[in-house]
């Protein structure tokens, strides 16, 4: 099998160590043969030579990358995908964009667009071993074609919709693969499209970044001069290696010790029963309720005010006004929630398709203290929490929890996603060429958490979205809850420091 990573970036790698360890020829061979061989290079010459023999003769060698552990956010979604087999139940967690194109969609031009995606992130062709949880990177799928599908004449927009729904949540192999596919639905007026991923495979940043090589790649097939996609500089594989050498080094332990210290008062899960809790002991996953509100003008104004007078972000203001209102809605001594991250600080992986994202858990304690004071708690209590993204919440649940690990929460938990201007352009705004486009709002995945606060920053405005199930939580509770939170920012905002 040719080049499933691109030889290029092989080479600058191999290049890079070798030239970081200054040794004679021959232990030069024999350190570049190890290397080699970890990455699966086969036929490799095993003859003394220099560097630059050496990556020359690499240049006709087959790469066949390895299988490898998969990560822990991967091994969790392997034991979820596990247990819901065991017991008859089927749950889609796939995180898609879904258009409305109106206009002269060349289907043709947009399924080699979609062939070429595929090959530039392989991540999305390549399944898992579920009986050792190892990543299949040796076996990738074909890639595969548009999924076309004409709506009913006689249905209308409820039923095209109801049938994408369904070409979304279908299931995918995940031994096999491939763990993406793209969707068209051809109505009379309007094309219907979803992009649509496994997580694990890809998050809502991998979206962007699909989006943008899908609509690039559409362009040029059509015939129009592009500009050149940026390098994938860090593949997903990459990533996930480095980050379980890391947790299995010692530096790693210590660092999960210390954040599970830091989190013996709410647990890795840390539930949380306010006022109006059902107190059932589990919640279907079939039953959901979703809010939506907006801060308006007025509020988003002053917040942005407010925060930059605290020096703290509005998303930092806004989550600790979550937890003053759930002390002032229940009576637990500590509080903790968590805390969507994108984890893609580094620019090395802005083009990395692959399940980055993840959570961190901020913990504080109830106290007297002025607002003033909270907030500069719960800043701290937010720092200390972002200081441990390099321990994924899954691993954290395997140390603490270990029973939790690979099976969906069965405790209320609470967590709150907050998504900026840069994170929205899988919300519609993408473009294809000759075509207008609209958001087309499907039903989505189920989360794991008992409430999701999600907050997406408009141009004026904050939209605040508010899943919940409702056996644990009635939509009249969830609506206390938000009117609490309304509340408490609007006190903070007019006088600052009292509370």
């Amino acid at each position: 099998m040719k080049s499933v990573i691109t030889i290029g970036t092989l080479l600058e790698k191999i290049e890079s160590r070798l030239s970081r360890h200054p040794i004679n020829k021959s232990s030069n061979t024999k350190v570049a043969v190890a290397a080699l061989g970890v990455l699966g290079i086969r036929n490799f010459p095993r003859v003394p030579c220099t560097t630059q023999q050496m990556l020359g003769l690499m240049k006709g060698c087959d790469i066949v990358p390895p299988r490898q552990r998969a990560s822990w956010a991967q091994r969790h979604r392997l034991g979820q995908i596990a247990a819901e087999a065991d017991n008859g139940i089927y749950r889609p967690h796939h995180p898609f964009v879904a258009l409305r194109i109106y206009g002269p969609l060349d289907l043709p031009a947009l399924a080699k667009a979609w062939i070429r995606v595929q090959k530039r992130h392989p991540v999305l062709l390549c399944g898992f071993d579920m009986s050792d949880a190892t990543w299949r990177l040796d076996a990738p799928a074909g890639v595969t074609d548009l999924v076309i599908t004409d709506a009913t004449p006689s249905g209308g927009a409820d039923t095209a919709r109801r049938l994408m729904e369904q070409l979304v949540d279908a299931p995918f192999d995940c031994t096999a693969g491939p763990l993406a596919r793209l969707v068209v639905l051809r109505c009379p007026e309007q094309t219907l499209f979803a992009l649509v991923l496994d997580h694990l495979v890809g998050d809502f940043w991998s979206l962007e970044v699909l989006m943008r090589d899908l609509t690039a790649s559409y362009a040029e097939e059509l015939g129009l001069e592009t500009r050149p996609l940026p390098p994938v500089t860090f593949p997903f594989p990459d990533q996930v290696r480095d980050q379980n050498a890391y947790l299995d080094s010692p530096a790693g332990r210590q660092a999960l010790k210390r954040l599970a210290e830091t989190l013996k008062d709410v647990g890795p899960i840390p539930e949380t029963r306010f006022a109006g809790f059902t107190g059932a002991g589990s919640a279907s996953y079939d039953r959901t309720g979703l809010i939506r509100h907006t801060f308006g003008n007025e509020l988003t104004q002053a917040v942005s005010t407010y925060s930059r007078a605290s020096r703290m972000s509005p998303w930092t203001v806004i989550h600790a006004a979550l937890h003053r209102s759930l002390y002032d809605l229940c009576e637990q001594s500590a509080i903790g929630t968590t805390l969507m991250t994108a984890n893609r600080e580094s620019r090395s992986v802005h083009q990395t398709v692959g399940f980055l994202a993840g959570k961190v858990v901020v913990a504080t304690k109830r106290g007297r203290t002025t607002t003033t004071d909270f907030l500069q708690e719960f800043q701290r209590a937010v720092a200390t929490a972002l200081d441990y993204t390099a321990i994924p919440w899954p691993r954290l649940l395997a140390h603490m929890d270990p029973k939790a690990f690979g099976r969906h929460s069965r405790a209320p938990y609470i967590s709150f996603n907050p998504q900026t201007t840069s994170m929205r352009r899988w919300l519609g705004t993408w473009q294809f060429t000759n075509c207008k486009t609209a958001p087309l709002h499907l039903t989505g995945s189920t989360p794991d958490a008992a409430i999701v606060m999600s907050l997406t920053e408009l141009d004026k405005d904050i939209e605040v979205l508010l899943s919940h199930k409702l056996d644990w939580y009635p939509t009249r509770v969830i609506e206390l809850l938000w009117q609490t939170v309304e509340q408490t920012l609007w006190e903070w905002v007019r006088k600052p420091g009292s509370r």
